[in-house]
């Protein structure tokens, strides 16, 4: 049996855009996690309980090592006799399906019990929910209950009575909603059995006593929001069927509801007149089509769940096209909702697979480093008690060292913003709020030239690991790229709206980053071209600073929002949030090592973290009431408060050797820190107002301050 084309195709249009949206709905936390990150409710957060419950990861690995032994026995074949291969091969697709059975029972086992607790405190709820609403007297309170008591972990799915306007045909009012629930019934039985094994589903067609809306699914949601629940409901007109779907429990536990086009069964009706059929029959090919939409929805709306939490869900769906085309029903109308779930279930093996290696190729990793935990440890003990020892030795030594000023630059007209060393350590590059970047000798303290261009103050500037070219930022919105051996203007390009706060270049890749102005955001740009690769956006107030990892992986910003972020240069991808810095984060520096993040605020304090794991390491006092010793903490706690109870901290520097930490202040000072131990070495005072920014030469004994007072000075340690 087929419709006329005319309406086979009017139904693919129809039922194409739903197959999609519910397929990117239901399906998404297949193939992508971050539901579970961004809101840990319903199946998804289920979904990563069961992944680490040591049950779970035992039956995954024992499964990933049976496949393996069947894949080198059916290499092993390759020889043997055409029988033989055929024999073993049954028998060893048959202990697939056997496996794959076991896993899926052992998934809805502990979907189930993740489950039990919210499903009691329901129970008890219960009462209060049916006494508060009168819309729930509609419903059964006993069905209700053995709903939510149900010892097996399946999908539950409702059909509602539709609502029929009358105004329709008596053929729709006296027959619809009787083979609606009977039919749908006896079709999920047959093929999603609710005793089943592989994607058993609950089905009440009777379950409400009258049609329902958009704000009935939400009511009951309330009471049945534990478990994962589709409802099919239709309302029909004296010329269209509108068919809806509400559900909950699949990605988190609200609920979504998604409509179909409205479907015009009077246009169908005159069509199937026109070809010559009664009108008897005509009203009972569209009553067919309806239910059998419901079917289609049903099927799929089960195999998209069962997608969701299971991946060696194989879809009945693929299995059923011979049973729809039996109703009036073209096969191409299931073949969207048939390529979605083979597409979500492509994606869902290929993550389970890399997940299932993964898992065996740590459970192997974790019984080597078990063998060598004994001889691990002894050599650490043997490296820390080494590493304590030079650690003294080098604290004795910067203890001892002298800082001198033994130049005073002048030559600027007002603050002095930022400073940039050379790589060698004989150039210094000084941006100023008098709109000019100037290059000094820092060996003879003599002005090389002067770089005009910015019609705006200077606020930073950054050398090229080369040392051949010079990046500025300025507040009038540009950047700038410099020829640092003869001062030509290279190019320039629109950096932020209203300012340019920081730049830094890559030491690794030919990247800029720069950030700043009212648009929060910060940006990476080509060294060579100056083009725009991409936007970091997540800070929510100006981005103050900027700096690369010594490799070139990382970039860490400082921001008024009052945190550092630290982001993956090659994605773009925020790595981590370290907040906890009560104000906003004016200056960031990364040690050489590439494991230290210091960072400056404005409630006076450096903070010193671990790079990659953001937790805090060190904490100073330079109050002389209480600076005297450090106390010990415990795991990922601090070590040490860097606090600077006279000023505000501006600025920040770390030394080549990653031996000392350099800090501008708003009392006019350099303070000079041992970077290992926390110590404050030296107090260098000269300056006669705030210190905007420090830079430390490669070799440690050389410091350059910009300040307020308009003047550089440069420091040597002896």
């Amino acid at each position: 049996m087929s419709l006329p084309r005319p309406v086979s195709d009017t139904l693919i249009e129809l039922l194409k855009p739903v197959a999609s949206e519910l397929g990117e709905r239901l399906g998404a936390s297949a193939v992508n996690e971050r539901y579970a990150e961004i809101e840990p409710s319903g199946s998804s957060a289920l979904n990563q309980q069961i992944k680490k419950d040591p049950r779970w990861i035992k039956a995954q690995v024992r499964y990933l090592q049976r496949q393996q032994a069947r894949e080198q026995e059916l290499i092993a074949l390759a020889d043997a006799e055409e029988w033989v291969k055929e024999e073993r091969a049954n028998r060893i697709k048959a202990q697939e399906v056997r496996d794959k059975r076991s896993i899926s029972r052992i998934c809805r086992d502990l979907m189930r019990e993740f489950q039990s607790e919210a499903i009691r405190v329901k129970l008890t709820e219960i009462q209060t929910i049916w006494d508060r609403d009168n819309w729930f007297s509609n419903l059964s309170r006993q069905e209700t209950e053995q709903i939510l008591q149900q010892q097996q972990h399946r999908l539950l799915v409702l059909v509602a009575p539709a609502k029929i306007s009358e105004d329709c045909p008596d053929s729709f009012r006296h027959n619809l909603n009787i083979e609606l629930p009977a039919k749908l019934r006896a079709f999920l039985n047959q093929h999603y059995p609710p005793q089943g094994d592989l994607c058993p589903v609950q089905f009440y067609g009777d379950y409400f006593k009258k049609s329902i809306s958009d704000i009935d699914v939400e009511r009951l949601q309330t009471v049945l929001s534990p478990v994962p629940t589709a409802i099919l409901y239709s309302d029909i007109s004296d010329y269209e069927v509108n068919f809806h779907v509400g559900f909950w429990g699949v990605i988190n536990q609200s609920v979504s509801l998604v409509a179909m086009q409205p479907w015009n069964w009077e246009e169908v009706y005159h069509q199937l007149e026109a070809e010559g059929k009664d009108k008897k029959l005509s009203l009972r090919i569209i009553r067919q089509i309806i239910v059998t939409i419901h079917k289609l929805l049903a099927a799929f709306l089960a195999d998209l769940y069962y997608l969701n939490i299971d991946f060696t869900h194989e879809p009945q769906l693929f299995k059923l096209e011979a049973e729809f085309a039996l109703e009036w029903f073209s096969k191409d109308w299931a073949q969207p909702y048939i390529e979605t779930l083979k597409e979500i279930q492509e994606q869902q093996r290929i993550v389970y697979k890399g997940e299932m290696r993964r898992l065996a190729l740590r459970e192997a990793k974790a019984k080597a480093e078990r063998q060598r935990l004994e001889e691990a440890e002894l050599k650490r003990r043997e490296e820390v008690d080494a590493a304590s020892k030079r650690a003294n030795e080098l604290a004795h030594k910067l203890k001892h060292q002298k800082w001198r000023c033994v130049f005073t630059l002048p030559g600027h007209s007002s603050f002095v913003n930022s400073l940039a060393m050379s790589p060698d350590g004989k150039i210094l590059a000084s941006g100023s709020w008098d709109k000019t970047i100037k290059i000094w000798n820092l060996e003879t303290a003599e002005l090389i030239g002067t770089l005009t261009g910015h019609s705006d103050r200077v606020n930073s500037v950054a050398i090229s690991y080369d040392g051949k070219m010079l990046v500025s930022g300025s507040s009038d919105e540009t950047i700038k790229f410099w020829n640092l051996h003869n001062g030509d203007l290279l190019c320039t390009f629109p950096g932020h709206s209203m300012e340019v706060n920081s730049v830094a270049i890559n030491p690794k890749r030919l990247v800029i980053a720069s950030c700043g102005g009212a648009d929060n955001t910060i940006k990476l740009w080509n060294l060579r071209s100056g083009k725009l690769l991409r936007t970091l956006r997540g800070h929510s107030d100006n981005v103050n600073a900027v700096v690369f990892s010594p490799d070139g992986k990382i970039l860490a910003s400082g921001s008024s929002d009052a945190t550092s972020k630290v982001w993956d240069v090659e994605s773009g991808k925020l790595l981590r949030t370290l907040s906890g810095l009560n104000v906003g984060v004016n200056s960031v520096a990364i040690a050489p090592d590439g494991q230290i993040l210091a960072s400056v605020s404005n409630d006076y304090t450096i903070k010193l973290r671990n790079l990659h794991t953001g937790s805090l390491l060190r904490i100073l006092n330079t109050n002389p009431g209480k600076g005297k010793g450090v106390t010990n903490l415990g795991m990922n706690e601090a070590l040490h408060i860097l606090q600077n109870y006279v000023s505000r901290g501006d600025s920040v520097a770390i030394s080549g050797d990653g031996l000392t930490l350099a800090s501008g202040c708003d009392d006019n000072t350099i303070n000079i820190w041992n970077l290992q131990t926390g110590e404050l070495l030296s107090a260098l005072k000269g300056h006669s107002g705030t210190v905007y920014s420090v830079a430390i030469a490669p070799s440690g004994n050389l410091l350059a301050s910009g300040s307020a007072d308009q003047t550089i000075k440069i420091w040597r340690c002896d």
